[in-house]
Parts: structure tokens; C-alpha cells; sequence
């Protein structure tokens, strides 16, 4: 999945785990700050941003902190990719496209 650099919402449906077996399948628009809240709202990750939390997504069960589960989310389940448009090389995060585009060598051509 590419991403739309938060211009336009891209409908994902949430494939997070719940302890009974059963998958959310709760469908939202995209966006880092939905994908952050709906897993605050609907599946309780709440806490400090150090707190070891499981990413249940599909399940995943990775174990990491929670200022990083939304990241993660985005870069391995949905595999967002931010394109240069300049040059067409991909990221998994907007601002090491922000840091590419300053100095991407396509530009001089």
C-alpha cells in the first residue's frame, strides 16, 4: 500500500486480534492519528509511551513500546511506503522522505 502523504484518507480494515480469537474487522479511513485512536479506543492501549504492549495484529505478537505500535502497524502490517516524486524512491516514514526530498539528486536534473 502506498501512501497518499495524509491527503486523502485511505479506507484499512483492523485485523487486530481480540482475546477471544476473533478479528476486529472495524473498517476506518487512514490516517496515522485514526490508526493510533481507534487502537486507544477500541482495544485499550492506553498508558505511558514506554509501556511494553503485544501488537495483535493478525496476529503479529510482537512486543514493543507503545509510542512505536502505531509505527509499526503502518511500516509491517500495512506497509505504507512514502514515494519521492521526484525520483520514485520509497520510505517506510514521511520524514526520512522530508529529509530525502531537501537533498534528492533527481532535483538537479
Amino acid at each position: 500500500m502506498s501512501s497518499n502523504n495524509g491527503f486523502f484518507p485511505v479506507p484499512v480494515s483492523c485485523m487486530w486480534n481480540r482475546p477471544d480469537g476473533s478479528r476486529c474487522d472495524y473498517l476506518f479511513l487512514f490516517f496515522a492519528h485514526e490508526l493510533s485512536a481507534h487502537l486507544r479506543e477500541y482495544h485499550g492501549i492506553r498508558g505511558a509511551d514506554k509501556l511494553r504492549v503485544h501488537c495483535c495484529w493478525n496476529g503479529c505478537h510482537k512486543e514493543l513500546k507503545k509510542e512505536s505500535l502505531s509505527r509499526h502497524v503502518e511500516e509491517k502490517h500495512l506497509m505504507i511506503m512514502y514515494p519521492c516524486d521526484t525520483c520514485n524512491k520509497t520510505f517506510t516514514r514521511e520524514y526520512n522522505l522530508r529529509h530525502h526530498k531537501k537533498n534528492c539528486p533527481a532535483q538537479e536534473q
